[in-house]
């Protein structure tokens, strides 16, 4: 390895690339792909590079004559001896079959001179108090994740291999016979609809206040957690992890929620508790201590739980609370940065991200209070980044005007000791499957929802 002021680079590396292309023209396809002429640290290999990649463009032969006269054109021929070291850029190369090599070399010196050039840049920001400590962390974070992304370069996939890796996955399901392809969300019905929690993809969970979607999102993190035996993390920018945990224990329990924060819990009680405690310790759940606000910070901290092979799926409660640091825009603009920016994690991280939403008060002044898509508050890019977009909404609120919702066609068994209503979850957007809606007892004392079954037609006998 060369070095000048310590600068990282490959020189032998980077003649031996422009010598292969010279020989064999045909490989610029494949140099194209991983390098551009910011990774040639020579000057010289820098220029020829550029010239090259003039000519490909242009369609014209990429031999030593037409890379003389594109340097001419560029006014940088006179700077060196450009037929000479031509010759000696095909003097290094014995062989073309190891330029692959060669490549990753210079793509690699190029990384680690960015790296070197940031934390320079991190480096004297900090020297002189530019910005505050957490803001120093998310841009040294972000700095890499970029460097990163930009080192995974990868070619195109042909039709025949993207088809060869789909027919095998299909096959997989056949053989598992299972209706559900990602996490199961101990909905049957909802299973159903979705097949299941998908990875990479942006769930939003909207409705109005006080119709139970925080109970909900609680409900289905313990389920996916206990159901796929998977690692969940629950960001909530409400209540604390004390009153969340309270929660758990009612739903798990069937305990009154008021009944566990006032004490009034008979021994009965308090062994059904002792029971609920002991499931929930088996759970894979991780709740944030701080109640960060920041979507960098819910961002780091997936991604060290990703990093320890902890994190299967996400849930936020709930998107409108939060914040983009250095950020002067309207809140629109905002909250659809962060919708973008979920959406994003989650096909980063290859995990469903369940975030929360709150729903326009337009929605109360129609006589149909069935929520629409277009009542998501505050951004239409929620919508267009999600891949699920799911409503809660109370029966009560349009069972007059309603006539495609039958309450005959569903039944479910009373188990609760609280009062319960009925909430339905209208699934309106579904990127990769159907429409629906689906029914749910609401207990809120007890903090669950329980799914409504599908009534089956009776059959009666009849006399011979």
């Amino acid at each position: 390895m060369n070095s000048t002021r310590g600068v990282p680079y490959n020189n032998d590396a980077e003649m031996y690339v422009l010598g292969s292309i010279i020989i064999e023209p045909d490989l610029m396809n494949a140099v194209m792909g991983k390098l551009n002429e910011d990774d040639f640290y020579n000057p010289q290999n820098r220029n020829i590079y550029q010239a090259m990649l003039t000519l490909f463009k242009n369609q014209q032969p990429i031999e030593a004559l037409t890379i003389i006269e594109e340097l001419d054109r560029m006014k940088v021929a006179h700077t060196f001896d450009v037929r000479g070291y031509i010759v000696e850029l095909v003097d290094t190369v014995p062989s073309t079959a190891t330029t692959y090599l060669y490549i990753d070399t210079v793509k690699e010196k190029a990384v680690e001179r960015e790296l070197l050039k940031n934390f320079k840049e991190l480096s004297e920001d900090i020297l002189t108090n530019k910005y505050d400590f957490n803001t120093i962390l998310d841009k040294t974070e972000d700095k890499l994740q970029d460097i990163i992304k930009k080192r995974k370069t990868s070619d195109f996939l042909t039709i025949e291999k993207a088809a060869t890796v789909v027919y095998d996955q299909i096959e997989k399901y056949v053989g598992n016979k299972n209706e559900i392809t990602g996490l199961a969300t101990g909905f049957p019905r909802l299973d159903k609809a979705t097949l299941g929690l998908q990875k990479g993809d942006l769930i939003i969970l909207a409705a109005r206040p006080s119709v139970g979607k925080s109970t909900f999102s609680l409900n289905l993190a313990t389920n996916i957690s206990e159901k796929n035996n998977a690692h969940v993390a629950f960001f909530s920018l409400e209540m604390s992890i004390e009153q969340l945990v309270m929660r758990l224990f009612s739903a798990k329990a069937y305990l009154k929620l008021s009944n566990i924060r006032n004490g009034f819990l008979n021994s009965k009680e308090l062994i059904r508790l002792g029971h609920a405690r002991q499931d929930l310790m088996k759970l894979n759940m991780y709740f944030d201590e701080t109640s960060s606000s920041d979507i960098n910070d819910i961002r780091a901290k997936c991604r060290k739980l990703k990093q320890a092979d902890q994190l299967d799926a996400v849930v936020i409660d709930y998107l409108q609370l939060i914040n983009v640091s250095g950020k002067r825009g309207n809140r629109q603009e905002e909250v659809s940065e962060i919708s973008r920016n979920l959406k994003l994690l989650a096909k980063e991280l290859d995990v469903p991200i369940v975030a929360l939403s709150q729903l326009s008060r337009l929605v109360e002044t129609r006589s149909d209070k069935r929520p629409v898509l277009s009542d998501l508050r505050e951004s239409g890019s929620i919508e267009q980044d999600a891949d699920i977009v799911m409503f809660l909404y109370p029966y009560s609120d349009v069972k007059e005007v309603s006539e495609s919702i039958d309450t005959t066609e569903v039944e479910v068994d009373n188990d609760g000791e609280g009062q319960s209503r009925r909430i339905d979850l209208l699934i309106a957007k579904n990127r990769q499957g159907a429409l629906s809606n689906i029914e749910y007892i609401f207990y809120g004392d007890e903090c669950r929802f329980k799914e409504m079954r599908v009534k089956r037609p009776s059959t009666k006998k009849t006399s011979a």
